[in-house]
């Protein structure tokens, strides 16, 4: 069964330009670890805007800062489990420095019951 991977967190909006390097790099390494497909999402459009938004309330977000999210697609859990431990072991993950707070930042991993 396909699995996805859903990460939620704020980053600086000054910082849009340096997130998309990062998450260009992640993009790579992930897929190089056996994703069949990984989504960064930049923060646009929220009911009551962004400070007011349920979600950004629960990562604590600052004026100055967007939401992101990231989806990782794997084939199965037991290859995402697979993949997440290779990429841990993978030299540049020991050096890449996130342009953001990972205390902030929110996973978790679904099942997908359905997809067209």
């Amino acid at each position: 069964m396909v699995y996805v991977d859903v990460f939620v967190g704020p980053v600086p909006t000054a910082d849009k330009e340096i997130y998309l390097a990062y998450a260009r790099k992640m993009q790579a390494m992930t897929k190089q670890a056996g994703a069949l497909s990984v989504m960064a999402c930049w923060g646009d459009d929220s009911p009551g805007g962004m400070p007011n938004n349920p979600l950004a309330t629960a990562l604590d977000l600052k004026t100055g800062e967007t939401l992101v999210t990231r989806f990782v697609k794997w084939e199965s859990r037991i290859a995402r489990e697979t993949g997440w431990a290779a990429l841990m072991k993978h030299p540049e993950m020991q050096t890449l420095s996130p342009p953001f707070d990972r205390s902030r930042v929110r996973y978790a991993g679904f099942d997908v019951i359905d997809e067209l």
